[in-house]
């Protein structure tokens, strides 16, 4: 089972867009068993699979956590851990098989499988530092970890896709922490966004320091990206310069798409041919890297001239 994360100390940059549409295409165009893990208490991407996070009838990733980390039992159960993971669907419509003038709604699944989360698990994260400061002098960062691995015994899953928040929360340094695969940076070519990447590498370098069989960062993905804008080509340049992390080749491109996919509880794949060519591609990028670590990544490949 492979375990990736996406993230950005900075919101805005279309890193739950990513998540879902890089997840979607795991399973849909990769044939991969997928499962995304919504580690942001904002729930953006539980709420754009259309999973109704705040019914108590939902069970989301603060109902797995809490008990654990307030040590009210020893460890995650796959019991447990199961009733948390959803296959989210969508509405289509096809043909009334009975009537082929009429056209009848259909739910469909998105092709992969979800924990949800919503606005509680801010509250467990600070949960996380309380019992983290008074028993272990810190945040204890292997709860995603512990939870994964469970899930990996009990299951098929290839892919884990988490999506943090923005932020280096307690969450969003666990599923670093967890990612042992690769963590991928999200960013949009504004400067605002680029200067959140250097505490992410920073964090992720300390991460990997306490685990040598972490990845660490696969690389950036640049999103909301425009080849006519000479901003975000001139920024581009710049990441590829001087950030110490390969950038993949692949752009997401900028689409009022996305909007109007999100209203529909679609992904923005489903509806944009030229989105979901990018992340197919991108997806394709982020596959071979896992796969072949020796090898370099995007930008990296170009450099000295190679």
């Amino acid at each position: 089972m492979k375990i990736l994360c996406l993230g950005n100390q900075k919101g805005g940059v279309s890193k739950s867009t990513a998540s879902l549409n890089i997840a979607y295409s795991l399973a849909n165009t990769y044939d991969q068993k997928v499962l995304l893990v919504d580690c942001d208490s904002q729930g953006s991407s539980s709420l754009n699979l259309g999973i109704p996070i705040d019914s108590e009838d939902i069970h989301t990733l603060d109902k797995i956590l809490e008990p654990v980390v307030l040590n009210k039992v020893q460890g995650f159960s796959w019991e447990a851990v199961k009733q948390c993971i959803y296959t989210p669907t969508y509405q289509d419509r096809e043909r009334d098989p009975d009537n082929k003038m009429n056209w009848i709604q259909v739910s469909k699944p998105f092709g992969f499988d979800a924990i949800p989360s919503n606005l509680y698990l801010s509250v467990v994260e600070l949960q996380m530092g309380v019992v983290g400061g008074a028993s272990r002098r810190g945040i204890y960062q292997h709860y995603l970890k512990d939870l994964l691995d469970v899930i990996e015994a009990n299951s098929d899953y290839d892919y884990v896709v988490m999506d943090t928040a923005p932020s280096l929360s307690s969450m969003t340094i666990n599923a670093l922490s967890a990612a042992r695969d690769g963590v991928i940076v999200v960013s949009n070519t504004d400067i605002m966004s680029i200067r959140g990447v250097g505490s992410f590498i920073e964090s992720t370098e300390t991460v990997q320091e306490m685990n040598p069989n972490h990845r660490g960062i696969l690389g950036i993905l640049l999103s909301l990206y425009s080849e006519r804008r000479t901003v975000d080509r001139s920024i581009e340049e710049w990441v590829k310069e001087f950030l110490p992390i390969p950038t993949f080749d692949t752009r997401i491109p900028e689409t009022s798409d996305v909007k109007k996919a999100n209203s529909s509880m679609l992904l923005v794949s489903q509806i944009n041919k030229k989105m979901k060519k990018a992340f197919d591609d991108v997806t394709y990028e982020i596959m071979y890297a896992v796969e072949h670590p020796s090898e370099p990544i995007g930008s990296a490949k170009h450099v000295g001239g190679e």
